[in-house]
């Protein structure tokens, strides 16, 4: 697409399917959310889109791929170059601009379940492991965004068929049957993170949590690999993961600087360094001080 999206899909504004929600409630119910707060909050607006925007009619989930061509490997894939947050929200307002579309664009800034509705137009599947949503011909590694439209649409998109526990019955999978209990490797020989579990993921024992959200001290005993902001062992133990294709879009390229920086580099990095190196970028989320303790946390606790 001209604005660099992957994959686009159009539902109906309408209650989010029970089964879905009672899932939803049951994670927030079992405290999985961690200190994530503000996912307590307005929880009949995210299971109701037209208590969000009223009048709401339609909602377009939008797929943009994130995959970089090149990686540091101490930051995690997503947040290797500018903030999602803001490349995304530009293109959907110039999408709407462009075609009159009258409503509001949400990115990962209000109370939307934006895997259901991607999930729910087409967009993309839920994987077995980590719930993400694989988009055909780009796998898992997709930023996703949402129109909240005023405007009828003339025909909407269905479901994709989909084997995945979490469009059918959650026992069936083979993944959820002892599986976080044996050792996983991914290709890269890293363990996977054992946060997953038949209800979902469990931010608790997330290392993304742990390292991006989390405030304080992290938990003794916890191994980080080659990465201490964020995580990718979920997503590259999915078998879409094999679909990821490098994005040409250069907005999500790690910079020449960031590339550069060594093992050795981290524990050194000073503040004003911080600010040139992650100006613009999600890693900002974790704030200097967050990083460094990261830093500390990863340099005597490596795999």
């Amino acid at each position: 697409m001209r604005l660099g999206f992957a994959n686009c899909g159009l539902a109906k504004a309408e209650p989010v399917a029970d089964r879905f929600a009672a899932r939803f409630r049951r994670w927030l119910e079992l405290d999985y959310c961690a200190g994530m707060d503000y996912l307590r909050r307005n929880v009949e607006m995210r299971l109701r889109p037209d208590l969000l925007v009223p009048g709401v009619k339609t909602i377009v989930s939008l797929a943009m791929n994130f995959m970089p061509q090149s990686r540091q490997p101490a930051i995690s894939l997503y947040a290797q170059g500018q903030d999602y947050h803001d490349v995304l929200r530009s293109r959907m307002r110039q999408l709407m601009q462009d075609m009159s579309l009258e409503g509001r664009c949400f990115v990962d800034s209000a109370p939307v379940l934006e895997r259901y509705w991607a999930w729910r137009s087409g967009v993309g599947v839920f994987t077995q492991e980590g719930g993400f949503i694989s988009v055909p011909g780009y796998g898992p590694t997709v930023f996703l965004g949402e129109l909240f439209l005023l405007q009828e649409a003339d025909h909407y998109d269905s479901p994709r068929p989909s084997k995945s526990p979490l469009e059918g019955d959650f026992a069936s999978s083979p993944f959820f049957k002892g599986e976080s209990e044996r050792v996983r490797r991914e290709p890269e020989g890293v363990l996977v993170c054992p946060a997953l579990t038949p209800d979902g993921l469990d931010a608790r024992r997330c290392i993304s949590y742990l390292t991006i959200e989390h405030r304080g001290p992290l938990p003794d005993g916890l191994r980080l690999g080659p990465t201490f902001y964020g995580c990718d062992r979920c997503l590259r133990a999915t078998p879409q993961f094999a679909e990821a294709q490098p994005t040409t879009e250069p907005a999500f390229q790690p910079s020449p600087s960031l590339l550069a920086m060594t093992p050795d580099d981290w524990p050194a990095l000073t503040e004003e360094q911080y600010r040139l190196l992650f100006k613009g970028s999600a890693v900002k989320r974790a704030k200097y001080e967050g990083l460094m303790r990261n830093i500390r946390h990863w340099k005597t606790n490596h795999l």
